[in-house]
């Protein structure tokens, strides 16, 4: 059974590209962390993640 963060994970990734997936694990962790713990939505954090990637 996943805990919670570990589902929150999983749904962000689900909204990414496959070659942005490498970022959650990697360099953006503490990022994703925060905001899970703000409440933020995974769609949301997805959407920031392939904003900011896009530049």
């Amino acid at each position: 059974m996943l805990k919670p963060f570990s589902r929150y994970l999983k749904a962000v990734e689900e909204y990414l590209p496959s070659e942005h997936h490498p970022l959650l694990r990697n360099s953006l962790y503490l990022a994703i962390l925060d905001w899970y713990t703000d409440g933020v939505d995974p769609r949301e954090a997805a959407a920031r993640i392939s904003n900011a990637v896009a530049g």
